[in-house]
């Protein structure tokens, strides 16, 4: 072993990391135990339970998501790991990242802890567990592999393939380091001399085909997206001051879900010099990084304004976009220099009052349910005979039980389908009369005397409420603070029609 690499290794503090990991552990940990996953992360984990590797790219057509959270899922669903589980599978991928964070990157250790117990680490990645939690850590080996990325190309290439498969709004972080590195090749390559480049030119090239496969293979896996959800409407306007204004306010919206805090038009505005002046400074000293970020913004801002409005988790990706390229910044030459105009602490200050606007949000999820999932999954299971039929007014309500509930069938008389997971076609918009509910369930379980029946706010069902006064209400958790409230009723079928 290398005797400077030795001499590091035995310096004092060296391992410092430990105790702010195990702490981001522990705390993330009590957050985990404490939440009832709802029904976002329950799909995916259904999807992966459920679906071979056929029906599952036929589902991603309809969810709009890529593949690479559900193939992780895929064998801890099957062989029987728990779903309330699921955010410490999150938590694994989300410690690697914080460990990256504390251990390698060049940020100040205030800057470093501040990032690691701040919104953008802390509960909305590792507790709520989506396939968000792996951009973090593939971001965190992107920055240590951008410095070397001609040294070592197909391992960078398979990192920005790997984030292409996370989230869409990734991939156009991933499209655009990869056209960046693309035209940085091609120049290379246009300029050298042909021996020059050799066995790594080559070597290059394969990682730039990696990023490119992948980026192809997601184009196939979510062509006709939009065509098939039949939840999602494109929402583009026909004038162009229109088109701007819906942008500014996706920015704005963006904004405010990350700080946690609603500003008026006018600190909206002031946000955005703040910002184009942050752009300006960093396109001073890294104009290359910061124009390829710039462009992965600019798509996921059209995303939010035309797609799908963003949220807290979306929007958080952006943070992790930037606490990227401060890192790649810092660690080229000048580094020291660029620490000195403040930029750092401009981050620091970002992160601290997003920690403070949203803790109570944190806060919240140990003193009220987070869904209705788990506490009706218990209730089912203490109040509700095997043999008896299980019914839904609408999967929105159920997808999370029957994650939670893997053992029994839950069914969902409107669509005619058991409910493992939510498939978004035109079968969503379809309503039924409770008197069309009642019979056929009766024509499923024609043995039954009644059904226990699942209602939600979101039904299929839109007149069960009139019907209350004939039925037994078994178990009502209805406040939660995703909306996803649920109440559970038992109805006895009506005599003479058995």
């Amino acid at each position: 072993m290398d005797m400077e690499k030795n001499g590091k290794w035995r310096q004092p503090g060296q391992f410092w990391w430990l105790l702010p990991l195990f702490l981001y552990l522990a705390v993330n940990a009590v957050l985990i135990l404490n939440h009832e996953s709802w029904r976002d992360e329950a799909q995916a984990w259904q999807i992966a339970r459920q679906s071979g590797l056929k029906e599952l790219f036929e589902q991603l057509k309809y969810e709009g998501h890529p593949c690479l959270w559900y193939l992780v899922l895929m064998p801890f669903a099957k062989l029987g790991y728990p779903f309330s589980g699921l955010g410490f599978l999150s938590l694994f991928f989300m410690a690697a990242a914080v460990w990256l964070l504390l251990a390698k990157s060049p940020f100040s250790p205030p800057v470093k802890l501040l990032s690691v117990f701040g919104s953008a680490f802390v509960y909305f990645y590792p507790v709520i567990a989506r396939s968000y939690c792996l951009i973090p850590p593939l971001l965190a080996f992107l920055a240590l592999l951008y410095p070397v990325r001609r040294e070592k190309p197909v391992r960078y290439g398979a990192m920005l393939g790997l984030l292409t498969q996370t989230h869409v709004l990734a991939a156009a972080l991933s499209f655009s380091l990869s056209a960046a590195w693309l035209l940085e090749t091609v120049f290379e390559w246009r300029t050298a001399r042909q021996n020059e480049m050799g066995k790594q030119g080559a070597a290059v090239w394969g990682g730039l085909g990696i990023s490119l496969l992948s980026g192809l293979f997601l184009v196939w896996e979510l062509a006709g997206s939009i065509g098939n959800n039949a939840s999602v409407h494109v929402r583009v306007s026909s004038s162009l001051g229109a088109n701007l204004r819906q942008m500014g306010e996706a920015v704005w919206k963006a904004m405010q879900e990350f700080l946690g805090m609603k500003f008026d038009g006018t600190g909206a505005m002031v946000l955005m010099v703040l910002a184009a002046i942050g752009l300006a400074v960093l396109l001073f000293y890294a104009p290359r990084e910061t124009v390829t970020l710039a462009a992965a913004y600019f798509i996921q801002i059209l995303i939010f304004a035309y797609v799908y409005p963003a949220g807290i988790q979306s929007s958080l990706i952006l943070v992790h976009e930037s606490i990227f390229l401060l890192w790649i910044i810092l660690k080229k030459d000048g580094g020291r220099k660029f620490q000195r105009i403040g930029v750092q602490a401009g981050l620091a200050a970002l992160l601290f009052v997003s920690l403070w606007n949203r803790a109570p949000d944190i806060y919240k999820d140990l003193e009220l349910p987070y869904s209705s999932s788990k506490g009706m999954a218990a209730c089912v299971r203490q109040n509700v005979p095997e043999e008896a039929p299980l019914i839904a007014t609408g999967d929105l309500s159920a997808v999370g039980l029957s994650a939670y509930l893997p053992e029994r069938e839950i069914w969902n008389p409107a669509e005619e389908r058991t409910v493992e997971f939510s498939v978004w076609d035109e079968r969503r918009e379809k309503t039924i009369s409770y008197e069309e509910l009642v019979d056929r369930v009766m024509d499923r379980y024609p043995q039954a005397e009644g059904m226990y029946l699942i209602c939600g706010e979101k039904s299929q069902v839109p007149d069960w409420p009139e019907h209350t006064g004939e039925m037994e209400e078994i178990c009502r958790l209805d406040f939660c603070i995703a909306d996803e409230g649920a109440v559970l009723y038992y109805a006895e079928f009506p005599d003479g029609e058995k």
